[in-house]
């Protein structure tokens, strides 16, 4: 009789943990060096160059420049109508706006219809709202008029002062007719009525434009006699580049602002453009008036447009009485008949 060795307990307890342990540590091993995989942002450089337009020269213009550089703008994108480019950029209507009424145009109405609700005659609609042409009244628009005067968009940087001066109208007339109780503080944007004020200024812009929308207006009336570009210099006798256009006027003609805007500078060139204007206006425009007899601004003045500024002349080097009349893009001129109405 054979005696068989009971199987000890203890003996299979360690035979099943070496055979986990020789599972378990081959997964342990190959998965222990493992990282999860970290997503990474990287971020992307700032230039610190800028597109601002270059800086505009306080050098006075001269006809024997040479250089003849237009902005890359698109001019056909850029022509705003008149009455836009006297709009500003932010409006602020005023608290109190006694005497100036609103009326939204209708489908079907003219221009007449409209002046004959609102109490006020069409030249008067014309000039409260900033239009050349009745085409420019359109359904849904709306429209304002003032009864005894004319309303008013005060512009970024006017001044009751110059407003007072454009209209002919004194500065107590029109802060008294608003209920303005300190004439220093005024809002861009802002409808005000000047009282008593005639149409004549606008009358002025409506001709000039020739009843179109355009980012500039024609400064005066006349025949243009030396377009903008290369030409053989009347008095020199030399090829240089002409930098603007020569508009032939008898001495003494009035001369008007082609948009609005500040007086930037006025000076004198015996050698050159004679007595000159420069007028700063949106976007980086000049406008430049050479060979004046008289100006009638002064530095640091908002004008509209239309608004007289200087009379015609046959200053500086001249063979006649005529206005040469700039435009510029910052530094850079460009021909005029390029921006004004045909």
């Amino acid at each position: 009789m054979t005696n068989k060795k009971p199987i000890r307990k203890d003996r299979v307890l360690i035979a099943l943990l070496v055979l986990v342990a020789i599972i378990l540590i081959p997964i342990l091993i190959s998965s222990g060096g493992k990282k999860e995989p970290t997503n990474t942002v990287s971020t992307p450089q700032t230039s610190t160059e800028s597109d601002s337009l270059p800086v505009v020269s306080l050098t006075p213009p001269s006809d024997e420049a040479t250089t003849d550089t237009s902005p890359s703008t698109d001019t056909t994108s850029e022509t705003p109508a008149v009455s836009t480019t006297t709009e500003p950029t932010t409006v602020s209507e005023p608290a109190d706006r006694s005497g100036i009424i609103t009326h939204v145009v209708a489908s079907g109405e003219s221009l007449e219809d409209i002046a004959s609700q609102m109490g006020v005659t069409t030249d008067e609609l014309l000039a409260d709202n900033g239009l050349v042409s009745a085409s420019e009244v359109i359904a849904g628009r709306t429209m304002y008029a003032a009864a005894g005067g004319l309303v008013h968009v005060i512009k970024r940087g006017q001044t009751l002062t110059d407003i007072s001066i454009t209209y002919g109208v004194s500065v107590e007339k029109i802060a008294q007719e608003n209920g303005i109780s300190d004439p220093g503080k005024i809002n861009a944007g802002q409808r005000i009525v000047i009282p008593g004020a005639n149409t004549n200024l606008w009358k002025t812009v409506i001709r000039l434009s020739h009843g179109q929308e355009s980012r500039f207006i024609w400064p005066l009336e006349g025949k243009v006699t030396s377009p903008f570009g290369w030409r053989i210099h009347p008095v020199f006798g030399t090829k240089q580049h002409h930098n603007g256009i020569d508009i032939d006027v008898p001495e003494g003609t009035i001369v008007h602002a082609a948009a609005p805007g500040t007086v930037r500078q006025i000076y004198n060139d015996p050698e050159g453009y004679g007595t000159a204007l420069v007028l700063e206006h949106a976007d980086g425009y000049l406008t430049v008036y050479g060979h004046l007899s008289s100006v009638l601004v002064s530095v640091g003045q908002y004008v509209e447009v239309g608004q007289p500024v200087a009379e015609s002349g046959n200053t500086g080097v001249s063979t006649g009485p005529h206005l040469h009349f700039e435009v510029r893009h910052g530094e850079f001129p460009i021909d005029p008949q390029r921006y004004l109405p045909s």
